[in-house]
């Protein structure tokens, strides 16, 4: 899987807001927000890229795994290995 991690320097915390995402093999991206605590899976279309990110972090657009055929756990590997990644 690709990855990508950033920081918008948005004032959420002392660290900024430090977000690192993943494209699924679906085309779906799974990105957390570490500082505010927020994990979203993002529908098919949203490219994994900062601004694509941030857009549809910005507008809500979202999906359930359900949606997907995946299940919570495999959903939540995915976010623990992401929330590492976010804080390094």
């Amino acid at each position: 899987m690709k990855t990508l991690q950033f920081n918008t320097k948005r004032e959420y915390a002392t660290e900024g807001q430090r977000i690192a995402a993943t494209q699924l093999d679906s085309g779906h991206v799974i990105m957390v927000d570490i500082d505010r605590h927020i994990d979203i899976l993002f529908p098919v279309g949203v490219e994994l890229t900062q601004t694509d990110i941030m857009q549809a972090y910005d507008h809500g657009w979202h999906v359930f795994p359900e949606s997907i055929d995946m299940s919570y756990g495999d959903y939540y590997d995915i976010v623990r290995e992401l929330q590492k990644l976010a804080s390094a």
